[in-house]
Protein backbone atom coordinates (compact mmCIF):
# COMPACT_ATOMS: atom_id res chain seq x y z
CA UNK A 1 0.00 0.00 0.00
CA UNK A 2 1.36 3.64 -0.72
CA UNK A 3 1.48 6.03 2.27
CA UNK A 4 -1.77 7.86 0.83
CA UNK A 5 -3.46 4.49 1.07
CA UNK A 6 -2.71 3.68 4.10
CA UNK A 7 -4.02 7.31 5.50
CA UNK A 8 -7.26 6.74 3.78
CA UNK A 9 -7.72 3.53 5.30
CA UNK A 10 -7.35 5.04 8.58
CA UNK A 11 -9.02 7.82 7.85
CA UNK A 12 -12.38 5.35 6.64
CA UNK A 13 -11.64 3.24 10.03
CA UNK A 14 -11.72 6.67 12.06
CA UNK A 15 -14.67 7.81 10.44
CA UNK A 16 -16.87 4.32 10.98
CA UNK A 17 -15.80 4.45 14.91
CA UNK A 18 -13.92 1.89 14.49
CA UNK A 19 -10.17 3.28 15.24
CA UNK A 20 -8.04 2.33 18.38
CA UNK A 21 -4.98 4.22 18.74
CA UNK A 22 -2.26 2.42 21.14
CA UNK A 23 0.14 5.08 22.88
CA UNK A 24 3.16 4.27 23.55
CA UNK A 25 6.69 5.69 25.26
CA UNK A 26 7.49 7.41 22.50
CA UNK A 27 4.62 10.14 22.57
CA UNK A 28 5.12 10.85 26.54
CA UNK A 29 9.00 11.31 25.56
CA UNK A 30 7.75 15.00 24.18
CA UNK A 31 6.76 15.89 27.42
CA UNK A 32 10.27 15.18 28.50
CA UNK A 33 9.77 11.73 29.92
CA UNK A 34 12.30 8.47 29.36
CA UNK A 35 11.32 6.21 27.55
CA UNK A 36 10.89 2.29 28.49
CA UNK A 37 14.36 1.60 27.52
CA UNK A 38 15.85 4.69 29.43
CA UNK A 39 13.86 3.63 32.31
CA UNK A 40 15.22 0.41 32.19
CA UNK A 41 18.95 1.36 31.48
CA UNK A 42 18.60 3.20 35.10
CA UNK A 43 17.81 0.34 36.34
CA UNK A 44 20.60 -1.48 35.10
CA UNK A 45 23.13 1.00 36.48
CA UNK A 46 21.96 0.33 39.81
CA UNK A 47 22.22 -3.19 39.33
CA UNK A 48 25.75 -2.70 37.27
CA UNK A 49 24.20 -5.12 34.71
CA UNK A 50 26.49 -4.90 31.07
CA UNK A 51 24.81 -2.97 28.52
CA UNK A 52 27.09 -3.04 26.04
CA UNK A 53 25.03 -1.96 22.34
CA UNK A 54 21.50 -2.57 22.41
CA UNK A 55 19.34 -4.83 25.36
CA UNK A 56 17.98 -7.62 23.80
CA UNK A 57 13.64 -7.75 23.84
CA UNK A 58 13.22 -9.78 26.84
CA UNK A 59 16.33 -7.62 28.95
CA UNK A 60 13.69 -5.06 28.88
CA UNK A 61 11.05 -7.09 31.87
CA UNK A 62 13.61 -8.93 33.17
CA UNK A 63 15.88 -6.39 34.31
CA UNK A 64 13.63 -4.88 36.31
CA UNK A 65 12.77 -8.28 37.56
CA UNK A 66 16.54 -8.58 38.79
CA UNK A 67 16.40 -5.35 40.58
CA UNK A 68 13.33 -6.43 42.21
CA UNK A 69 14.44 -9.53 43.08
CA UNK A 70 17.97 -8.03 44.98
CA UNK A 71 15.49 -5.30 46.36
CA UNK A 72 15.60 -5.86 50.29
CA UNK A 73 13.63 -2.93 51.13
CA UNK A 74 10.38 -2.93 53.39
CA UNK A 75 7.88 -3.86 50.79
CA UNK A 76 10.28 -3.51 47.77
CA UNK A 77 10.31 0.41 48.20
CA UNK A 78 13.14 1.15 46.98
CA UNK A 79 11.70 -0.54 43.59
CA UNK A 80 8.29 1.24 43.17
CA UNK A 81 10.44 4.57 44.49
CA UNK A 82 12.79 4.43 41.61
CA UNK A 83 9.83 3.66 39.00
CA UNK A 84 8.31 7.06 40.44
CA UNK A 85 11.60 9.09 40.77
CA UNK A 86 11.39 8.43 36.50
CA UNK A 87 7.81 10.21 35.99
CA UNK A 88 7.60 13.18 38.28
CA UNK A 89 3.62 14.46 39.47
CA UNK A 90 3.86 18.11 37.39
CA UNK A 91 4.50 16.69 34.11
CA UNK A 92 2.30 18.26 31.63
CA UNK A 93 0.57 16.65 28.26
CA UNK A 94 1.86 17.96 25.05
CA UNK A 95 0.35 18.77 21.39
CA UNK A 96 0.65 14.77 20.49
CA UNK A 97 -1.21 13.64 23.42
CA UNK A 98 -3.81 16.45 22.30
CA UNK A 99 -4.35 15.58 19.05
CA UNK A 100 -5.08 11.69 19.83
CA UNK A 101 -7.61 12.76 21.31
CA UNK A 102 -9.29 15.61 19.37
CA UNK A 103 -9.03 12.86 16.44
CA UNK A 104 -11.96 11.03 18.86
CA UNK A 105 -11.10 7.26 17.95
CA UNK A 106 -13.05 4.86 19.38
CA UNK A 107 -10.78 3.64 22.43
CA UNK A 108 -7.38 4.69 23.36
CA UNK A 109 -5.47 2.09 24.84
CA UNK A 110 -1.60 2.80 26.54
CA UNK A 111 1.22 1.14 28.24
CA UNK A 112 2.58 4.28 30.15
CA UNK A 113 2.34 4.76 33.81
CA UNK A 114 2.28 8.63 33.38
CA UNK A 115 -1.10 10.62 33.44
CA UNK A 116 -0.52 12.42 30.11
CA UNK A 117 -3.31 11.22 28.48
CA UNK A 118 -5.81 11.17 31.60
CA UNK A 119 -5.43 14.95 31.86
CA UNK A 120 -6.73 15.35 28.01
CA UNK A 121 -8.84 12.42 27.78
CA UNK A 122 -12.66 14.33 28.30
CA UNK A 123 -15.50 11.99 27.06
CA UNK A 124 -12.93 8.61 27.97
CA UNK A 125 -13.74 6.42 30.54
CA UNK A 126 -9.97 5.84 32.17
CA UNK A 127 -9.73 2.07 33.25
CA UNK A 128 -6.81 1.12 35.18
CA UNK A 129 -7.69 -1.99 36.41
CA UNK A 130 -10.30 -5.17 35.74
CA UNK A 131 -12.57 -3.82 38.26
CA UNK A 132 -13.42 -0.26 36.61
CA UNK A 133 -14.61 -2.30 33.33
CA UNK A 134 -16.80 -4.13 34.89
CA UNK A 135 -18.06 -0.13 36.11
CA UNK A 136 -18.06 0.61 32.59
CA UNK A 137 -20.51 2.63 31.52
CA UNK A 138 -18.93 4.70 28.48
CA UNK A 139 -18.80 4.31 24.54
CA UNK A 140 -15.20 5.26 24.78
CA UNK A 141 -12.48 3.86 26.94
CA UNK A 142 -9.02 5.16 27.34
CA UNK A 143 -7.18 1.73 28.48
CA UNK A 144 -3.95 2.08 30.46
CA UNK A 145 -2.99 -2.05 30.27
CA UNK A 146 -0.30 -1.41 32.63
CA UNK A 147 -1.63 0.83 35.28
CA UNK A 148 -1.32 4.26 36.56
CA UNK A 149 1.83 5.64 38.05
CA UNK A 150 -0.49 6.78 41.11
CA UNK A 151 -0.62 2.88 41.91
CA UNK A 152 2.73 2.03 42.17
CA UNK A 153 2.46 -1.61 43.17
CA UNK A 154 -0.05 -2.27 40.56
CA UNK A 155 2.48 -1.25 37.59
CA UNK A 156 3.35 -3.84 34.88
CA UNK A 157 7.06 -3.66 34.52
CA UNK A 158 8.68 -6.48 35.79
CA UNK A 159 8.99 -9.83 34.21
CA UNK A 160 6.62 -11.56 36.57
CA UNK A 161 4.61 -8.76 35.73
CA UNK A 162 3.93 -9.66 32.28
CA UNK A 163 4.17 -13.65 32.73
CA UNK A 164 0.96 -13.31 35.07
CA UNK A 165 -0.90 -10.62 33.26
CA UNK A 166 -3.54 -12.99 31.96
CA UNK A 167 -4.27 -13.62 35.23
CA UNK A 168 -3.73 -10.27 36.60
CA UNK A 169 -5.97 -8.71 34.28
CA UNK A 170 -8.46 -11.02 32.40
CA UNK A 171 -10.53 -8.91 31.66
CA UNK A 172 -8.72 -6.27 30.08
CA UNK A 173 -7.26 -8.59 27.85
CA UNK A 174 -9.84 -10.61 27.01
CA UNK A 175 -11.62 -7.00 26.03
CA UNK A 176 -8.61 -5.67 23.95
CA UNK A 177 -8.64 -9.38 22.10
CA UNK A 178 -12.65 -8.91 21.00
CA UNK A 179 -11.50 -5.19 19.94
CA UNK A 180 -9.22 -7.12 17.37
CA UNK A 181 -11.67 -8.44 15.50
CA UNK A 182 -13.42 -5.36 14.14
CA UNK A 183 -11.55 -2.88 14.73
CA UNK A 184 -8.12 -1.11 13.02
CA UNK A 185 -5.23 -0.61 15.58
CA UNK A 186 -2.81 2.18 15.04
CA UNK A 187 0.17 1.49 17.04
CA UNK A 188 2.15 5.05 17.65
CA UNK A 189 5.80 5.46 19.62
CA UNK A 190 6.61 2.40 19.93
CA UNK A 191 9.94 0.93 18.59
CA UNK A 192 9.45 -2.20 16.20
CA UNK A 193 11.48 -4.41 19.02
CA UNK A 194 9.15 -3.10 21.54
CA UNK A 195 8.13 -5.94 23.28
CA UNK A 196 4.69 -4.60 23.92
CA UNK A 197 4.25 -4.40 20.60
CA UNK A 198 5.14 -7.96 20.08
CA UNK A 199 2.63 -8.86 22.61
CA UNK A 200 -0.27 -7.12 20.78
CA UNK A 201 0.73 -8.48 17.18
CA UNK A 202 1.12 -12.17 18.68
CA UNK A 203 -2.14 -12.06 19.86
CA UNK A 204 -3.46 -9.97 16.26
CA UNK A 205 -1.48 -13.22 14.14
CA UNK A 206 -2.86 -16.22 16.54
CA UNK A 207 -6.62 -15.01 16.44
CA UNK A 208 -6.30 -14.26 12.44
CA UNK A 209 -4.82 -17.89 12.65
CA UNK A 210 -7.15 -19.62 14.56
CA UNK A 211 -10.50 -18.16 13.00
CA UNK A 212 -9.04 -18.97 9.81
CA UNK A 213 -9.50 -15.21 8.72
CA UNK A 214 -5.89 -14.30 8.07
CA UNK A 215 -6.44 -12.85 4.23
CA UNK A 216 -9.49 -11.31 4.91
CA UNK A 217 -8.70 -9.61 8.27
CA UNK A 218 -8.27 -5.80 8.42
CA UNK A 219 -4.76 -4.08 8.08
CA UNK A 220 -3.70 -2.99 11.62
CA UNK A 221 -0.42 -0.13 11.26
CA UNK A 222 2.42 1.00 12.90
CA UNK A 223 4.26 4.39 13.03
CA UNK A 224 7.83 3.37 12.90
CA UNK A 225 11.21 4.88 13.69
CA UNK A 226 13.36 1.54 13.48
CA UNK A 227 13.11 1.20 9.60
CA UNK A 228 15.91 3.94 8.42
CA UNK A 229 18.69 1.74 10.48
CA UNK A 230 18.88 -0.73 7.43
CA UNK A 231 16.61 -2.97 8.69
CA UNK A 232 13.97 -4.02 5.72
CA UNK A 233 13.90 -7.50 7.70
CA UNK A 234 11.63 -5.60 10.30
CA UNK A 235 8.69 -4.80 7.60
CA UNK A 236 8.62 -7.96 6.56
CA UNK A 237 7.93 -9.42 10.06
CA UNK A 238 5.47 -7.20 10.64
CA UNK A 239 3.95 -7.16 7.46
CA UNK A 240 3.46 -11.14 7.71
CA UNK A 241 1.63 -10.74 10.82
CA UNK A 242 -1.32 -8.37 9.28
CA UNK A 243 0.66 -4.84 10.27
CA UNK A 244 1.39 -2.02 7.47
CA UNK A 245 4.31 -0.01 8.89
CA UNK A 246 4.47 3.48 7.77
CA UNK A 247 7.98 4.90 7.93
CA UNK A 248 8.26 7.72 9.43
CA UNK A 249 11.80 8.49 7.81
CA UNK A 250 10.24 8.37 4.22
CA UNK A 251 7.13 10.35 4.41
CA UNK A 252 6.02 12.35 1.19
CA UNK A 253 8.54 14.90 0.91
CA UNK A 254 5.29 17.76 1.45
CA UNK A 255 4.98 15.88 4.78
CA UNK A 256 8.70 16.13 5.99
CA UNK A 257 8.49 20.10 5.66
CA UNK A 258 5.29 20.55 6.63
CA UNK A 259 6.70 18.10 10.00
CA UNK A 260 9.56 20.90 10.31
CA UNK A 261 6.94 23.61 11.48
CA UNK A 262 5.35 21.70 14.03
CA UNK A 263 5.97 22.73 17.45
CA UNK A 264 7.54 20.36 19.19
CA UNK A 265 11.39 19.36 20.13
CA UNK A 266 11.59 15.47 19.14
CA UNK A 267 12.16 15.21 15.60
CA UNK A 268 10.10 11.69 15.88
CA UNK A 269 7.54 13.60 17.32
CA UNK A 270 6.88 16.62 14.64
CA UNK A 271 6.68 13.43 12.06
CA UNK A 272 4.12 11.69 14.20
CA UNK A 273 2.43 14.60 14.61
CA UNK A 274 1.89 15.39 10.60
CA UNK A 275 0.78 12.20 9.71
CA UNK A 276 -2.22 11.61 12.29
CA UNK A 277 -2.92 14.93 11.71
CA UNK A 278 -4.10 13.94 8.14
CA UNK A 279 -6.51 11.80 9.52
CA UNK A 280 -8.63 15.25 10.79
CA UNK A 281 -9.17 16.04 7.14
Amino acid sequence: MTFYEMINDLSLALRREKLVIFVGAGVSKNSGLPTWGQMVQSFARQIGYPMEGRLATDEYIRIPQYYYCLDESPGHSDYYSLIESMIPENIRPNPLNRLIVSLRPKHIVTTNFDTLMDQVADGYQVVKEDRDLLRGISAHYLLKLHGDIRQPQKLVFKEDDYLHYSETHRLMETFLKYLLIGHVFLFVGYSLNDYNLKTFVSWIDYIADEMQVKKEMHRNYFLSSSLHAGKPYLRKYYEGKGMEVIDLHRLPPELDVHARSIDLADDLGRKTYAVLELLLR
